[in-house]
């Protein structure tokens, strides 16, 4: 399984491509604690979906791992998995095979 470096870096990766195709200038340069979306993120729904569809494809690629972001585990939970990179990334490790 790789490593949570490995896997915040696809994370960066995918919310700075997205950035470049959204035009969004406040995720250019992300970091762990860049809010994604809700509160102070600067996604809409759509621009999350394909946000989650971009990890999950590069996840298939880069390690081999086929997981689903959008399940309702993530829909109904308090603390959104969506709202920045680290909580993201603790949502994809939480997922992915061991």
């Amino acid at each position: 399984m790789p490593d949570r470096t490995a896997i915040q870096s696809l994370i960066l990766e995918s919310v700075q491509m997205l950035a470049e195709d959204f035009e969004l200038n406040a995720l250019k340069a992300p970091n762990p604690q860049t809010a994604l979306y809700g509160g102070d993120g600067s996604l809409d729904s759509m621009a999350l979906v394909n946000l989650i569809a971009d990890i999950e494809e590069a996840l298939a690629e880069k390690f081999d791992a086929s997981i689903a972001l959008a399940d309702e585990k993530a829909m109904s939970a308090k603390n959104s998995p969506y709202r920045n990179v680290a909580s993201l990334t603790d949502a994809v490790i939480e997922r992915m095979p061991s």
